[in-house]
């Protein structure tokens, strides 16, 4: 009798052992198909949400919304990420919840991802109000998403005909840039700046073709440093040859200049002042030029991202080789305009008096020195852009 209790005992010890061995394998088993031992997913946040994801598939979508706002509520937006996503996962036309998945992407420093969410709010909303807070986050998004990327692109495109010369202007300055750190910038550029009427014997602006290279430095909030080299052609000289022109500038504005009104607000008005300034040598010329420029701005917000503007601006230009057209002050005052469109021109018209500061025999402050008084109207285009 003893000798069949030892053997009972012996075979439920046994089977135990068994099923213990076979399960801890399986377990194993299943870690390893579902788990790779990856550093970034066995982070605290990553391993919260996975838990997260785990136990919310058999939640309602008001248990995931309350569980979404509580995570937000302690600050905790990866899993209330996590929590939003599965919940559109099931609701993917829920505005509200496409909005605040937006801003939960912003917090956490996703700018693509939230400019998405938001532009999704802003085409198939019905309510105005979250038409217009996703669209002025959607400005912001874009702004960061440049400021933040390794590689942009930028343009700027000035050009006007002015009354006095019957003569047509243009600037265009373009620049790829590459992210080496924070504040340094490198990468190809394109200067491009031509009129209608300069010619050889009668040279209104220096016109030139520069394309080539550049560094450039962001040394505070307000100032930058560029250097450029590369190839320009003269074009009233007909010469080619190398062109390095170092830059220093600097600027900022005072006060605030709205670019979007929405339905609600009742702030209007913007009144702010810009103030620039930049100092260069210009290699090919073999001339150093520094200009300083004072606008002040009234902007009245005329719905979405149009506006109307009135400003009075002052301008200063200088050169070290004394040549005419270089070296005057300007005293004017305009109006712009710029329709409801994010990347659409500004449209200008403007009067303007320039006082020539040096006369044609190179006497600086002259009596002799003329002035002129101009009418200009044409279009401003900035922008930029991420690769």
């Amino acid at each position: 009798m003893r000798n069949r209790y030892l053997h009972i005992v012996r075979y439920i010890l046994l089977s135990s052992l068994f099923l213990l061995v076979n399960s801890r394998a399986d377990s194993q088993s299943l870690f390893r198909k579902n788990s790779p031992l990856n550093k970034a997913d066995l982070s605290l946040s990553n391993c919260v949400s996975a838990s997260v994801r785990d136990t919310i598939q058999y939640s309602t979508n008001e248990d995931l919304l309350n569980k979404g706002y509580t995570y937000i509520n302690n600050r905790q937006y990866n899993e209330a990420i996590a929590v939003f996503k599965t919940y559109l996962g099931n609701n993917p036309g829920d505005i509200k919840a496409n909005m605040q998945l937006g801003y939960l992407y912003s917090q956490t420093r996703n700018y693509e991802n939230a400019y998405n969410r938001f532009t999704y709010v802003a085409e198939n909303s019905n309510d105005p109000d979250l038409v217009d807070k996703s669209r002025t986050s959607m400005w912001y998004m874009r702004d960061l998403m440049i400021r933040n990327a390794r590689s942009s692109f930028d343009m700027y495109f000035y050009n006007m005909y002015d009354s006095y010369y019957h003569n047509y202007v243009s600037n265009l300055l373009l620049h790829m840039n590459f992210k080496a750190s924070r504040g340094i910038y490198f990468g190809p550029y394109a200067d491009l700046y031509l009129d209608s009427r300069s010619t050889a014997d009668n040279i209104i602006n220096d016109r030139y073709f520069d394309i080539g290279g550049f560094a450039k430095f962001q040394m505070t909030e307000y100032m930058n440093f560029e250097v450029r080299m590369g190839y320009v052609r003269e074009v009233d000289f007909k010469k080619n040859s190398f062109s390095f022109k170092p830059i220093l500038s600097a600027g900022t504005r005072v006060g605030r200049a709205g670019f979007y009104k929405d339905r609600k607000s009742t702030q209007t008005e913007n009144f702010y002042f810009d103030v620039y300034g930049v100092g260069l040598y210009d290699y090919k010329f073999k001339n150093l030029f520094a200009m300083f420029q004072l606008k002040e701005n009234l902007r009245y917000l005329t719905g979405g991202y149009s506006y109307m503007e009135f400003y009075l601006k002052q301008e200063g230009s200088f050169d070290s080789k004394r040549l005419d057209y270089n070296n005057y002050a300007d005293v004017g005052i305009g109006v712009a305009f710029k329709p409801n469109l994010v990347s659409f021109p500004v449209l200008f018209v403007e009067a303007v008096n320039r006082y020539y500061l040096i006369d044609q025999n190179g006497n600086f402050l002259n009596g002799d020195s003329k002035s002129i008084f101009q009418v200009r109207g044409g279009f401003l285009i900035y922008f930029n852009t991420k690769l």
